[in-house]
């Protein structure tokens, strides 16, 4: 009689073990060897490897807006226009830190984080940049900050617990923000700290990136490129009002790419860094500018990626880096030939950026 007590008891217990408490739900999301997950690690192998492939082409937030609409679900004026997707896309992620619901672009960080795990599914290339508010050398005020960027980017995660990884671009310079003022060293300490921070926050699905507009000197610019860097970044945008009031515009705008290229590409091949490219000039004021600006500077650069500024705005406002369905053939038709250029990857020829190519070859 005792035997058969001690039985139901222990079958009770098996029973409310199984049925108490809520069960975590189980993640498939790999760690590799350096702390990242193994989809983060091979992202960092694999944009180095592709600078020797082409060049990944996209835009800033690509598939979030464009010319007359905005959070049309799976839309962005480059699949308009050539039938493919981007293959990276832009975000800026200020005022996370402080708690807002939307960032400096009025965009909501739900649409963003919705969006950046789309597109990680369709396999693209995720870039996101953080331009952080003023701490006043504020440490508690700062891991503060990045505890909430370290949430937000553990949420970007599927059903199954994989995140999205992604290029994090810190403290991005040549934007006349508060610690574009502080000397190199300063702005590296500031780097570094903030960097570990995510770190220590158990941030594992972002290698860093590093980025200037407008820089064109080289020393400047490799001086402050800090040791947790694996991609780096210039941006030349051509505005508007630059292009309208600006004698001999387009020269010059070439000629400042051709030179930033240059320091570029220089800096990421000595340190053995992954290059990127932001750049584009608004309303496309030459319809040959894809064909006789860009491309010829293209050809002589080893980039990962390139990616055009955000199209926004109605029509008549002419707020475009990339061409749009009834914004002109001329201009459609040259983009057209970028795309065609077996150099360019767009997201059809975009394959395997998270996978381990090399375990794969050795199977």
């Amino acid at each position: 009689m005792r035997t058969k007590y001690v039985w139901v008891c222990m079958l009770f217990t098996l029973l409310l073990a199984s049925c108490g408490g809520k069960k975590e739900k189980k993640s498939y999301d790999e760690m590799g060897s350096n702390g990242l997950t193994t989809r983060t690690e091979n992202l960092q192998t694999n944009l180095r490897s592709f600078m020797n492939m082409g060049i990944i082409v996209g835009q800033q937030y690509a598939t979030l807006e464009g010319i007359g609409w905005r959070g049309d679900k799976d839309r962005s004026d480059i699949h308009s226009i050539c039938d493919d997707r981007p293959g990276c896309i832009g975000y800026e992620l200020a005022g996370i830190e402080s708690g807002k619901k939307i960032n400096t672009d009025s965009i909501s960080f739900d649409a963003i984080s919705k969006d950046m795990l789309n597109n990680f599914r369709h396999g693209a290339l995720l870039l996101a940049t953080w331009t952080l508010p003023d701490f006043n050398n504020n440490d508690e005020q700062l891991e503060n900050y990045t505890k909430k960027m370290a949430t937000y980017l553990a949420s970007i995660q599927d059903g199954y617990g994989i995140k999205a990884p992604m290029v994090l671009f810190l403290y991005p310079l040549g934007g006349n923000h508060w610690y574009d003022k502080l000397s190199a060293e300063d702005y590296l300490n500031l780097y570094n700290k903030t960097a570990k921070l995510l770190r220590d926050a158990d941030v594992t699905n972002v290698i860093f990136g590093y980025s200037y507009a407008g820089v064109t000197d080289a020393q400047t610019f490799a001086g402050r490129i800090a040791d947790d860097v694996d991609v780096v970044n210039l941006t030349l945008l051509a505005t508007q009002t630059n292009v309208k009031t600006a004698a001999n515009a387009m020269t010059a705008y070439a000629a400042q790419l051709k030179q930033m290229t240059q320091i570029l590409t220089h800096a990421a091949q000595e340190r053995n860094m992954a290059a990127g490219l932001t750049t584009g000039m608004e309303g496309i004021a030459d319809s040959t500018y894809f064909s006789s600006i860009l491309m010829p500077v293209l050809g002589q650069s080893r980039l990962s990626y390139v990616m055009f500024g955000a199209n926004y705005g109605e029509p008549k406002q002419n707020h475009c880096y990339i061409p749009y369905p009834g914004g002109g053939n001329a201009k459609i038709n040259d983009f057209m030939s970028l795309y065609n250029n077996k150099m360019m990857i767009f997201l059809k020829r975009l394959n395997g950026l998270y996978l381990d190519h090399d375990a794969s070859s050795k199977n």
